[in-house]
């Protein structure tokens, strides 16, 4: 016979106890949560999900290269790693240069670049339908 299923009481019991048990925040996700800048700087310094995987997992946390893929494209977008590279970019750039006397908490913040068209490009083409 195909598909016969024989429920018991026993049965369901136990599934709706592990049901009830279960932690959601068990998952590499939420255990990732507390390193949210550690994996922050990770990524903005091009580590990759494997290499971040295999720190963690030096470090004792048990985690999949899956995980820290789906918990960092969940948290941090792009320009936030941007923000954090060209931090690291002026940061490095600094500490290699001479010591000015200005102090560091005076410089001004880090601007954004503006985006504008490059002159003699075009942009692309409109999918029109009348010909």
């Amino acid at each position: 016979m195909i598909g016969l299923v024989i429920e018991t009481p026993e049965l369901f019991a136990r599934l709706l106890d592990d049901a009830r048990r279960y932690d959601p925040t068990a998952h590499t996700r939420g255990l990732l949560a507390p390193y949210r800048e550690v994996l922050l700087l990770q990524r903005a310094k091009y580590m990759s999900y494997e290499q971040i995987a295999a720190t963690l997992t030096r470090h004792g946390l048990k985690v999949s290269p899956a995980g820290v893929g789906v918990y960092c494209r969940r948290t941090f977008d792009k320009a936030e790693i941007e923000r954090i590279r060209r931090h690291l970019t002026v940061e490095a750039a600094t500490s290699a240069a001479p010591r000015s006397t200005t102090p560091r908490s005076v410089l001004p913040p880090l601007a954004t670049p503006s985006v504008t068209a490059t002159p003699g490009k075009r942009g692309p083409k409109i999918a029109r339908d009348n010909y």
